[in-house]
């Protein structure tokens, strides 16, 4: 079978090159559908912020 040797190695193989597949379909379907800017902005200050209040909780121990 394609000089692999037995069935479950053309199985992996056929299964690895489906995957890849599939990956490169889901990436092509998805690639500009990430967040805004405005939503990046909002996200990275709001974990600013819980951090400042993470650091601020230890200090007041």
């Amino acid at each position: 079978m394609l000089g692999l040797g037995d069935g479950q190695t053309a199985a992996a193989l056929i299964a690895c090159i489906g995957i890849t597949v599939i990956g490169v379909i889901y990436g092509a379907v998805n690639w500009n559908s990430g967040d805004s800017d405005g939503e990046v902005r909002r996200r990275k200050r709001r974990r600013a912020a819980a951090r400042r209040r993470r650091k601020k909780k230890k200090h007041n121990r």
